[in-house]
């Protein structure tokens, strides 16, 4: 869940520049998504896997059945007012506030070609890396598996929290239904983000052992320049143009510059 690069820099301890790459609400919004996936992962598994020994101890080490299932049901409302959150910021940002960062999240033919490449040189096929733009393939793969993923375990965990009520308004076969969606479906979930996200968020040696962009907010020039060469291009170039013409340095994402230029645009248009 994120949006623009603002061009104001800071220098860290180690003596790098850092730009803001992760304004507030997107960082709460994330910190609230991670806390939520991680407490019903811990809370769900045991559910799904209650044969097992290990699972077993741990249901009683939490507590029990009953407390492991109210903890479960509180992280998912959680997940769930967090996604209620994302959707209203989105909202805001682009109706109200007129910033038009989501189009840079909806994949582009671009997205496949980059896969392929980033693919070729990852198992060593080509020396050359794809040159990626604000969201890499791989961002835009994670952002929209929770569009996918919310909704199913949302829908299918509240049928299974309340199945009286369900199956009033519901086909009986929705209630087995909605528990293989679930089960399936979270266990997808798990086994995304801890064998795919984290390896490629967390264990490059550039950020080994941990990824601190999301939590701080902030990520250094180097990496920026390196890891989103296009964006960066185009944040230098939208400085200059408005530079130029305000005769003032400004600062903002290349996003949010953007409808700045289209306004001078159109006012050049009029006249």
């Amino acid at each position: 869940m994120a949006v623009g690069i603002q061009t104001d820099t800071q220098t860290q301890h180690d003596g790098n520049e850092s730009l803001v790459r992760f304004d507030i609400h997107q960082r709460i919004q994330h910190i609230l998504m991670l806390t939520s996936f991680t407490m019903l992962a811990i809370t769900g598994l045991p559910q799904k896997f209650n044969t097992w020994s290990l699972s077993q101890w741990w249901v009683n080490l939490l507590g029990g059945i009953d407390m492991v299932r109210d903890l479960h049901h509180f992280f998912a409302f959680v997940m769930l007012g967090d996604g209620v959150y994302h959707g209203l910021y989105l909202f805001v940002r682009s109706v109200i506030l007129k910033h038009p960062f989501p189009i840079s999240m909806i994949p582009t033919p671009k997205d496949f070609q980059d896969a392929i490449q980033d693919f070729r040189h990852f198992v060593g096929l080509s020396r050359e890396e794809p040159k990626f733009d604000r969201f890499n393939w791989r961002e835009k793969f994670d952002y929209w598996a929770v569009f996918w993923g919310v909704p199913v375990l949302g829908a299918s965990g509240l049928i299974l929290m309340f199945p009286e009520q369900a199956s009033r308004i519901l086909p009986g076969i929705a209630i087995p239904v909605a528990l293989i969606a679930h089960s399936d479906e979270a266990f997808l979930a798990v086994a995304w983000i801890f064998g795919v996200h984290l390896f490629f968020v967390h264990l490059p040696p550039n950020v080994f052992p941990l990824n601190k962009s999301i939590f701080t907010g902030r990520i250094s020039k180097a990496r920026l320049q390196k890891e989103h060469p296009l964006e960066w291009e185009k944040i230098q170039a939208s400085q200059r143009d408005v530079d130029q013409e305000a005769g003032t340095p400004s600062s903002g994402t290349a996003e949010e510059l953007a409808p700045k230029r289209q306004a001078r645009e159109a006012e050049k248009g009029e006249q």
